[in-house]
């Protein structure tokens, strides 16, 4: 159950990864259909990276907003 869970998670963080690839190449009025797969796959993993960065800066801040709240009693 764990490895089809990991497997759907990173097959929807792959999705959302190049949707937000597309985006930032059609605000750049880019066609990412230009592309060749090689490039398109590298800035794919580029973004997954990004995300997965950033996912963890967040948690990081809850986690420390927890550990105030519960010292300060708030």
């Amino acid at each position: 159950m764990y490895k089809e869970m990991k497997q759907t998670f990173q097959s929807e963080l792959e999705q959302y990864a190049k949707a937000n690839i597309i985006k930032k190449l059609q605000k750049q009025e880019l066609d990412y259909t230009l592309l060749k797969d090689a490039e398109f796959n590298s800035l794919v993993l580029d973004e997954i990276e990004i995300l997965k960065t950033d996912s963890k800066k967040v948690g990081a801040g809850i986690g420390i907003g927890i550990l105030i709240s519960l010292v300060t009693g708030i």
